[in-house]
Parts: structure tokens; C-alpha cells; sequence
């Protein structure tokens, strides 16, 4: 059964599938230059438009968010009727690096499929604490933020040239689970802006049964404009850059 969360959690990154990521080297790249923008995706299972997602980033002086709304469109908006809205705020360290702040995530779909959480994050104290449908507090030591600030982590990685990236991933239940990324290479894709040259990065290990691939322009800042979750034998999920506004 296709739910609204497997349609619309695919969002731009879909390589972590929990609130929160942790990177195990403490060597992140800086943030300096991050690139504020306003984009819009559409996502397709197989061949068939399921959902369309805007994603923005903003930045003054010092201090960010980062959104993200999506929604079901065409036949799964009429059996699904599905919405997600998230926000992350962070700030840029004197270091020039990543610090979490608050995130909220909403999910709204037809029938009793509601979720809502919100993270506060405490750098300091190497602390966060959950609060909404599930409510916990964990400890957790090395750069910790959520899922959808980890994109923009990721994006800087990709950036700075790094090659294999490893990140800790804490769940709902504040379990942690390992993701690896690895670069493969450059290849043209295909989007709305027109055919980018674009780094493609795949998620390595896990699940023999799934893969995970990504695609990063440098032409326009890095920002991912492909994004690919194969369930083998299955079906593909896959988000395609429609167009993007550079602040």
C-alpha cells in the first residue's frame, strides 16, 4: 500500500528515513557561501506524477531556516489526499558551521494519518529532545541535527570535495543507524532548468534490496537536482528539479 509518507518523504534527500542524522567525522565542511534558494520538484512512482514539493533556504545574518511543503498530486492526491510541511532554524557558528536549532514536521493525509513532532536542539549540552506525537530526550555525542538540515550537510560535503561520506542516523525511538555515500562520478541529467552536468553520490551499504542515488549540480550551487529510490523488483521514486530561484 502506498502511503502518503512513502509519497511525500522522498522528499529532496530521501537517504535517511529518521528525524535526526549525526556525522561521525567532526571535521564537517564550513558553511561559508551557503546557497539561499527557492526550488520546486515534482516526484514520480515509476512513470506516474505522485507529488510536487517547493523547498526554500534563507539566511540573515547569521541566522536560517530551511523549508519544505509537499503534497500529493493527480491520483494519489485523490486516494491519499497528502501533505507534509517541514521547517528546520539553524545558525552559522563563528567556525562557519552548521549549528541546529528547532525543527517541526506535520504530516496530513485523508483519514487518521496525522503526525506532528518537534525537535529543540542544545549543541552545548550535546542534547535534543522530542516533543509532539512521540516525546523523548536523548544525550548524543558529535554534530546532531535533524533529517532535513542533514540535506544541506550533505550538500556542503559534496561541496568540499569529499568523496565517501559516513553519517550516524538516530530514529523516532532515538535509535542510531549507520548511512554511507560514496561519489560516482559526474553525469548530464535532464530537469527543468535544462541539462546540468550534475556529481551523482549513492548511498552504499544497507539494504540489498533498495538503492538510493543523488545527483548534485555545481552550476547552481550544488543544489541536488535528481534525486532516485529504487525498491528492487518493485517500484522507483524518483525527484526531478522543475525550477529554482537563486537568491
Amino acid at each position: 500500500m502506498i502511503t502518503a509518507r512513502m509519497l511525500l518523504a522522498l522528499s529532496l534527500l530521501l537517504v535517511m528515513a529518521s528525524p535526526l542524522l549525526a556525522a561521525q567525522d567532526n571535521s564537517a565542511p564550513a558553511a561559508e557561501g551557503l546557497p539561499t534558494f527557492a526550488a520546486t520538484y515534482e516526484l514520480r512512482r515509476n512513470n506516474l506524477l505522485a507529488a510536487e514539493l517547493s523547498r526554500s533556504l534563507e539566511c540573515d545574518n547569521g541566522a536560517c531556516e530551511f523549508r519544505s511543503e509537499g503534497r500529493t498530486v493527480g491520483l494519489a492526491d485523490l486516494v491519499l489526499r497528502g501533505r507534509i510541511d517541514e521547517w528546520t532554524r539553524f545558525r552559522l557558528g563563528d567556525d562557519g558551521l552548521i549549528v541546529p536549532e528547532e525543527y517541526h514536521y506535520r504530516q496530513r493525509a485523508r483519514g487518521d494519518n496525522d503526525e506532528f513532532r518537534r525537535l529543540f536542539f542544545y549543541p552545548a549540552e550535546e542534547r535534543v529532545s522530542s516533543r509532539g506525537d512521540d516525546e523523548w530526550e536523548k544525550t548524543i555525542p558529535g554534530e546532531t541535527m535533524d533529517e532535513l538540515l542533514s540535506q544541506l550537510r550533505l550538500l556542503l560535503a559534496v561541496r568540499a570535495g569529499e568523496t565517501e561520506m559516513s553519517f550516524s542516523v538516530v530514529d523516532d525511538d532515538g535509535e542510531i543507524d549507520d548511512y554511507h555515500f560514496e561519489v560516482i562520478g559526474r553525469e548530464t541529467v535532464e530537469t527543468g532548468e535544462g541539462e546540468l552536468d550534475a556529481i551523482r553520490v549513492d548511498r552504499v551499504g544497507g539494504s540489498s534490496k533498495r538503492r538510493t542515488r543523488m545527483w548534485f549540480a555545481p552550476e547552481l550551487g550544488y543544489v541536488p537536482v535528481k534525486v532516485q529510490h529504487e525498491r528492487i523488483d518493485r517500484e522507483t521514486y524518483t525527484a526531478t528539479l522543475t525550477r529554482l530561484v537563486r537568491h
